[in-house]
Parts: C-alpha cells; sequence; structure tokens
C-alpha cells in the first residue's frame, strides 16, 4: 500500500487534479464519510454526518467565492411524512452574475456505507483519501459523488468567479438522500419548487440547462427508471416458502431483460452489457433469514444475511449459519462445496453482520459485488445462495421445513423511456404469479418513496450536441449514451425552464471501469477529475 505522502507519482497526480487545492478538498469531502442508509426493512435509519457535511460544504463554497444557503426540508416543515428525526439539509451555491441564463449543476453529498463485508478488502481506510502507486485516488465517495460531482463542480466554480464577463449564472446544489430515492434532497427541493409559480426567483431548480457529473465519462441523455421492491412475509414460514419466494424475485430479471430502449449501452461490448441497447434489470440484493426454530436432530437454516447494507449494491458475498447436530455440520461444508458452480466459491471465514454462536456453521457463498444498475459487472451471490440451499433440501441434507422470518430487497431497473407504473405492474403481476401456490403467505410492497421514473431526451437535442462536443476533447468521449444506474436526471424529466420549454439534464463525469463505486476499493482517475472540471468551465463559458 502507498500513501499519499510517500508515493513518488503525487506530483503528477495532483497536477492532473488541477493542484493541491482539489487535492485538500477533496481529501475533507471524503473524510467527513456523509453515509446514507435506509432499511425499512429492519428499521435502519442512519445518515450521521449529514450536518457536519453541508456545513462543511457551505464552508468551502464560500471559500471558492459563491454565495450558499441550506435548505433542509425537515428544519422547513414543508414537506409532510416520516423524516425518523434525521435532518435532511441541501446545499445550494450561486455564482450569479446577472445574467439572464443559468446553469444547474447537481450533485450529491451522501455516499453508500461501507458494510463489514467490505472492510477486509479495502487496502486503505475507506474514508481517508490514498493515492495509490497507480496513480489514482482510493476512498468511499473519492468518485460517487464527493469527487466526480461536489469536489469538481466547486473546484470549477472556484475557477470561473475570477472569469469576466461570464455568459450565464451558475447554481450548484449538493443534496442529500440520492443513494436512498432523493426524498429529503432532490424530491424535496422539487416539492418545495412545486408551490412556487414557475417564473418565481425563489424555485430552487430554476435555469435553463442541468449538467449532473454523476455518471461516465459519455454524454448521458437517458437514465433508467428505478424502484425498490420488498419481499417479505407476516410470519415465520417455513424454509422452502422462503425459498420459493426469493426464487419468484430472482425470476424477475427475465422479465426485465425483455424491456428494450433505443439509448445505447455505455457498457457494449467492453463490460458484459447483455444488449447493445440498455434493457430492464432486475437484482435481488438483500436476503436476510432469521429467528429460525430447528428441529433438535436435523440440520437447519438458523439465520442468512447478503452482506450489504444498501439496497442498490448487489453484494459479495451471502453468510449462510447453520445449526444441528455437530457431526452432520461438519460434513456440510465438503458436501455443499460440491454444489457451487464456478464462479462462485464457498468459505468458511469471511467477514460477516451477522453474530455466530459457538456450536454453529458459518459459510459463505461468495460472487462479484457490483451496482445494483450494473448486474452483468459482477456475480450475485443471493441466486447462487437460494440455489445452492435449493438443492441440499432436496437431498435432505438440511431440513426445508425449519420455519424462520425472511425477507428480501429487489433493485428493479427500467428502460428510460418505459412508464414506471407500466414496469411495476409487469413486475408485480409476474413475482405474484410466480409465487402463487408455493408462498402463499408473502408479501410485496413498493415504497413510494423509493421509486423513480426514466429520464430519456433525444441524442439530437442542441444542449446534447454541445456537451458531447466539449467531452469528446476533455474526456474523450465517443458518442451518446444512455445510463442504467439511474441519476437525480430521471428526478427532472418533468421540470421546465423559466421560458416553458423542458429542462434538459445532462449526466456525465469521472466514473470509468475502474472507478468501483459502491464497492469495495471505489477509487478515482485524477485525469478524468481534471477533465470533468474543464466540461463544466467550458459548458459555462462557451456558446
Amino acid at each position: 500500500m502507498s500513501s499519499s505522502s510517500d508515493n513518488p507519482d503525487g506530483t503528477r497526480a495532483t497536477g492532473l487534479l488541477g493542484g493541491e487545492a482539489p487535492r485538500r478538498l477533496l481529501t475533507q469531502l471524503v473524510a467527513l464519510a456523509p453515509t446514507n442508509l435506509e432499511d425499512p426493512r429492519i428499521g435502519r435509519w442512519e445518515k450521521p454526518n449529514y450536518v457536519r457535511a453541508s456545513e462543511a460544504i457551505v464552508r468551502l463554497a464560500r471559500e471558492a467565492g459563491l454565495a450558499t444557503r441550506v435548505y433542509d426540508p425537515v428544519v422547513a416543515g414543508d414537506v409532510q411524512g416520516e423524516w425518523h428525526g434525521l435532518s435532511r439539509p441541501n446545499v445550494i451555491a450561486d455564482l450569479n452574475v446577472g445574467a439572464p441564463r443559468t446553469v444547474l449543476i447537481l450533485a450529491h453529498y451522501d455516499v453508500v456505507p461501507v458494510p463489514a463485508e467490505q472492510l477486509s478488502r479495502w487496502k486503505s481506510p475507506p474514508h481517508s483519501l490514498t493515492l495509490r502507486s497507480d496513480g489514482r485516488f482510493y476512498g468511499r465517495g473519492s468518485n460517487d459523488d464527493l469527487g466526480s460531482g461536489v469536489a469538481a463542480s466547486l473546484t470549477a466554480l472556484g475557477h470561473l468567479t475570477d472569469v469576466d464577463d461570464l455568459p450565464c449564472n451558475v447554481r450548484l446544489l449538493v443534496c442529500c438522500d440520492e443513494e436512498t430515492g432523493g426524498a429529503g434532497g432532490i424530491e424535496a427541493i422539487k416539492a418545495h419548487d412545486a408551490a412556487l409559480p414557475i417564473d418565481d426567483p425563489d424555485r430552487f431548480l430554476r435555469g435553463s440547462v442541468a449538467l449532473i457529473p454523476d455518471g461516465s465519462p459519455e454524454t448521458t441523455a437517458a437514465s433508467s427508471g428505478h424502484a425498490v421492491l420488498l419481499g417479505s412475509f407476516d410470519r415465520s414460514v417455513p424454509l422452502a416458502e422462503t425459498l420459493a419466494l426469493g426464487e419468484s424475485l430472482v425470476g424477475l430479471h427475465d422479465l426485465a431483460r425483455t424491456w428494450r430502449s433505443v439509448y445505447h449501452s455505455p457498457d457494449w461490448p467492453d463490460r458484459n452489457a447483455p444488449e447493445p441497447v440498455i434493457t430492464g434489470r432486475a437484482s435481488v440484493t438483500q436476503f436476510d433469514l432469521e429467528e429460525a426454530e430447528l428441529a433438535p436432530d436435523r440440520v437447519g437454516l438458523l439465520a442468512a444475511h447478503a452482506e450489504t447494507d444498501a439496497a442498490n449494491q448487489i453484494a459479495r458475498s451471502v453468510t449462510l449459519l447453520f445449526g444441528g447436530p455437530a457431526v452432520e455440520l461438519g460434513s456440510l461444508p465438503g458436501r455443499l462445496a460440491a454444489l457451487v458452480p464456478s464462479p462462485f466459491r464457498l468459505d468458511e471465514h469471511g467477514a460477516t453482520a451477522l453474530s455466530v454462536p459457538p456450536g454453529t456453521l458459518a459459510l459463505q457463498l461468495v460472487g462479484v459485488a457490483t451496482h445494483g444498475g450494473y448486474p452483468h459487472r459482477g456475480q450475485n451471490p443471493v441466486p447462487a445462495a437460494l440455489r445452492l440451499l435449493r438443492d441440499a433440501a432436496s437431498r435432505g441434507w438440511i431440513d426445508q421445513r425449519s420455519v424462520a422470518s425472511a425477507a428480501f430487497t429487489v433493485d428493479l431497473r427500467l428502460p428510460p423511456e418505459m412508464q414506471l407504473a407500466t414496469g411495476l405492474e409487469e413486475a408485480l403481476r409476474s413475482a405474484r404469479s410466480a409465487a402463487l401456490g408455493r408462498a402463499p403467505s408473502a408479501r410485496l410492497v413498493v415504497p413510494n418513496e423509493r421509486c423513480r421514473a426514466g429520464y430519456a431526451i433525444p441524442v439530437d437535442h442542441p444542449e446534447v450536441r454541445r456537451l458531447d462536443r466539449i467531452l469528446q476533447e476533455t474526456l474523450g468521449s465517443t458518442g451518446v449514451r444512455g445510463e442504467y444506474g439511474g441519476t437525480d436526471a430521471s428526478a427532472l424529466r418533468d421540470l421546465t425552464t423559466p421560458d416553458g420549454h423542458r429542462l434538459p439534464a445532462l449526466v456525465f463525469g469521472s466514473m470509468d471501469p475502474l472507478a468501483h463505486i459502491h464497492d469495495a476499493e471505489e477509487s478515482l482517475d485524477p485525469a478524468l477529475f481534471g477533465g470533468v472540471v474543464r466540461t463544466i468551465e467550458r459548458f459555462v463559458r462557451e456558446p
């Protein structure tokens, strides 16, 4: 491991970022650790550093010469709903030169948590920005979105404050809650604006075009719709019923794959994308089983946990905790290992969030973690774990009659053009039909606050063409794409400019194939960071 202090290439990497100032800025932001965890299945709502992060961003924005204010819907009392006693501050920073045109820039400061399973796979502290010998900066949020969005935008706007005769104003909105659907962030800001006339200067999202540096190094004119499906039971059920529900939810991916977009895939053909265009995707990201009741003379599943704290993250591993007679437990690892297909493997020593009592056996089915919007980039261990349990139960190695409480989460992505209601109706109908008779007590719900429709604007839109022309020179873009992940662009789909035209929102950024966003070893290429800074500056300054 190389630190930023002893790396011989530190000067070059710092220069690519744009100097010591952006490096210090990014270092401070990553150290804030503004993690965002919402898990309604188990009642966890954790945003421990939101206030500290927003205060730091206000200070940094003012140091860059920007006028700032904070909008917190909880403090303002503008939005009805359950906020779980947690503040949701959003920072609005303005560079106002009195021009008739305004460029909006949207970034988010919240980052996904670092679950216990990831810690051993980080070669440096996840909340400490570290420069390695490969020339990349590592840390949670170094790319998504403290680097690509917050630090790059503040750096660019700091440069623009010294420019005479800017042709437009710039407003930077640094929002919270993006990683969990935007309820206290962009959605609360939209609700605030909706209560005001379209030409009211107090509207936050008032501009001619929006830039969202929260994506890959291409012009992105469309982003996927997104929904979170929760599957559970109203009582403890036999393992056979749990597996039936899980398998029904896994099967949603076959349905979603039939949903096709006209927008090109950013991952074709180099990143295992299934089609040259964006398709729908459905990934079972979370699987939890607990409070199991086992027969004393049989081996059974005591608990299970997909090792992730985020609904939009495919876990690297699923931990399976078994109990039962010692002799049978002793032979179980060898038996199960023979059933595990490549590229998965069985591990007896992986880190887990589960408590492992004496006399029990914890096994981990290990795959490859990835962002929930990009299942083709990884190997999801949840479907493999369900198959393994099914095969073991059919052989009589574990008791499928053991009773437990179980829950699943599905990360569902729709093509950008697909209506949200249509996709949800098809998905729920398919899952319920598949589970019918096999998991009769299953419940499937879709929280409204965890849903967002897709976003798509024409690839020949003048602002799309303008950004693409700039990105070809600053980031080496090779054309206009769609986005698998779903960003705040989709939250802007129904907004208009002050003169009544549809507000175009354009996504781009520094998230290259080595960024590993949401996973261990998230990192930033300083050359791409510098390219994002230059892109923002040129988009503001050039016609």
